[in-house]
């Protein structure tokens, strides 16, 4: 048992530190008459006795629940690109995040401290006074004060960070078409069959030649992808719309559900031989169109190469057929625009190819060079298809 020195000691030390601390003002001028209603109704209410149990397991489930981390934050969202949007932002608060964080953990760590004591000394009321607590509580007040002086503008901009975030997935959710008719059926009906597709894409299969593993974003039914596996090539797609994926699966091809874009994002440096990305890149907004090159140059290998099929703006009978018959196309893409994007990735050899002409019954007959010239931009290629190397 301590001796009564000990203990008169521990009561000047407290009555000390109190005088000094109420000098400076830190102590409301009513705080003992609070203080002495508040012991009397904890006194009045304690249950006797008291599951010392209990209290050991609230503190195990206090240790269990101390990882504050950002990697304990859920980035995870049912709509379709709303994760990639979650980390994107995620990744924009990541220093005010950790910043919070690091102060919430020092103060549970003091608070979980001064509990433990307080457990010892409340299953023991006779047999332990500890110096040391003061200094605990001390600590833990300074720790709510560090809390407290926190700028409010920080917790109030995440958590205006968090209504724009749910503004931004509800656009995105508007934005998003998801048709109640199978996809399957628009590409039949607008694409063509499997055997036309396969015979019109067969000579930019024979591209890839030398080039495995090859990965085809947004590969659809997977005509391209059969082509690939036709020349021995390996090849996997990645495709966003489920039903397409289980059609190519059923067909015995390597196609993964999901984001071209956050795939690729993902996809380990120089891994690849080759991307493609045919009738893909008109539906992407400018941000991803320039992200997908970026990542492209990324993640093949030295001598990989990148097909990008897409229409051609320059043809105006585009415009009056295929480009708005599909509601998923956001803004057709330029040749110029990409064989820019191409060379500052660092992509070298880029070529371009002009595909599908149409039919000769709807174009003016070449009688002289100005119908030429009216030809070249009303009745242009459809399509055209850009490759480089890496």
């Amino acid at each position: 048992m301590d001796s009564p020195t000990a203990i008169d000691d521990l009561i000047k030390r407290l009555r000390d530190r109190v005088e000094e601390r109420r000098g400076r003002g830190l102590y409301p001028a009513d705080l003992e008459a609070d203080l002495d209603a508040h012991f009397e109704r904890i006194a009045a209410h304690r249950p006797s006795p008291y599951d010392y149990d209990q209290l050991r397991q609230r503190l195990s489930e206090l240790d269990e629940a101390m990882g504050f981390s950002p990697a304990h934050i859920v980035y995870e969202s049912g709509l379709p690109g709303g994760t990639a949007l979650h980390r994107s932002i995620g990744k924009m608060v990541s220093r005010q995040t950790a910043g919070i964080l690091e102060q919430m953990h020092r103060y549970a760590e003091a608070m979980r401290d001064v509990l433990r004591e307080v457990v010892v000394v409340l299953e023991h009321p006779n047999s332990h006074v500890h110096a040391e607590l003061l200094g605990q509580v001390d600590g833990i007040v300074e720790r709510l004060a560090d809390f407290e002086r926190l700028p409010a503008d920080s917790i109030v901009g995440l958590a205006d960070l968090r209504r724009r975030l749910e503004r931004l997935e509800a656009a995105e959710a508007a934005r998003r078409f998801e048709p109640w008719y199978p996809n399957e059926r628009f590409e039949d009906e607008f694409r063509g069959s499997r055997s036309e597709l396969l015979a019109r894409y067969d000579d930019l299969a024979a591209r890839f030649d030398g080039c495995d593993p090859v990965v085809d974003l947004g590969c659809g039914r997977g005509e391209f992808l059969e082509l690939l596996g036709k020349r021995g090539i390996a090849a996997t797609g990645v495709e966003l719309d489920p039903e397409l994926v289980k059609a190519g699966m059923a067909r015995g091809l390597e196609v993964i559900h999901g984001d071209a874009v956050e795939w690729l994002a993902g996809a380990p440096s120089g891994s690849l031989g080759g991307i493609a990305l045919v009738q893909v890149i008109e539906h992407l907004t400018a941000g991803d169109r320039a992200d997908v090159v970026r990542l492209a140059a990324e993640k093949l290998r030295p001598g990989g190469r990148i097909l990008i099929e897409t229409v051609n703006p320059q043809s105006l009978y585009v415009f009056s057929h295929a480009f708005y018959a599909d509601p998923t196309h956001d803004k057709p893409v330029h040749p110029a625009y990409l064989d820019f994007l191409l060379k500052e990735a660092g992509f070298g050899q880029i070529a371009i190819e002009w595909r599908s002409l149409p039919s000769p019954d709807e174009s003016l007959e070449p009688v002289d060079t100005n119908a030429e010239r009216v030809n070249r931009i009303l009745f242009g290629p459809q399509d055209y298809a850009i490759i480089a190397t890496r």
